[in-house]
């Protein structure tokens, strides 16, 4: 499939543009519903990469350690993301099982490798394999990544048993804050950006 890097649409009215350079904290507008088209990267591509690594670093630990702990006539209990999803799982919620372990384990977790991936290679001045079909998978993957989703059943959860146990936040949960505070930061970069190094290195190439 063919790509078109240097066009870009509008999500509101289906305007096309051309793309242009913007400078860091500058946006292009659509000049039909004045909509935002993109933003001009405040981040090098050294920084973006550091804060990806930063959030595959909490995403692990979000994952590996428990979120919760419940405790109860003095025995404990405690649960990590993936214990929490198995459980719903074996519930009469059930069918929520796959799409909630896709939107807060599957869908971050390849966004962060993928990510990750690309920029690895960009801040070597490569071009990483399997460019433009990665690319496209993070740009489908963008609004199914919803770890705060998570971490708001999480709070949600919490505040409904507290008053019958004793509950207490475990790494995972200031681990997954974290992750919500940077998959935002490192997903609404200028993208572009990676699509324009790629164009150059094949002019010099």
């Amino acid at each position: 499939m063919k790509t078109y890097p240097q066009q870009v649409i509008c999500k509101h009215c289906d305007s096309l543009y051309t793309r242009q350079s913007v400078r860091s904290g500058e946006a292009a507008r659509c000049q039909r519903c004045h909509a935002v088209l993109y933003r001009g990267s405040w981040l090098s591509l050294e920084q973006w990469l550091a804060l990806t690594v930063a959030a595959a670093v909490f995403f692990i630990i979000a994952n590996l350690f428990p979120v919760l702990e419940i405790q109860f006539h003095g025995q404990s209990q405690a649960a990590t993301l993936a214990e929490t999803t198995m459980a719903l799982a074996h519930s009469y919620a059930s069918p929520l099982a796959i799409p909630l372990a896709l939107l807060i384990i599957v869908c971050p977790c390849l966004q962060i490798l993928l990510l990750g991936w690309v920029l690895w290679h960009a801040c070597r001045n490569k071009i990483a394999p399997g460019f433009a079909p990665v690319m496209r998978l993070l740009a489908g993957l963008a609004p199914w990544s919803m770890a705060e989703v998570a971490l708001l059943s999480i709070l949600i959860a919490a505040i409904k048993l507290s008053g019958l146990v004793h509950i207490t936040t475990g790494p995972g949960t200031w681990a997954l804050l974290g992750l919500c505070l940077l998959l935002p930061v490192i997903n609404h970069q200028d993208f572009h950006s990676l699509w324009r190094l790629k164009t150059l290195k094949e002019k010099r190439g």
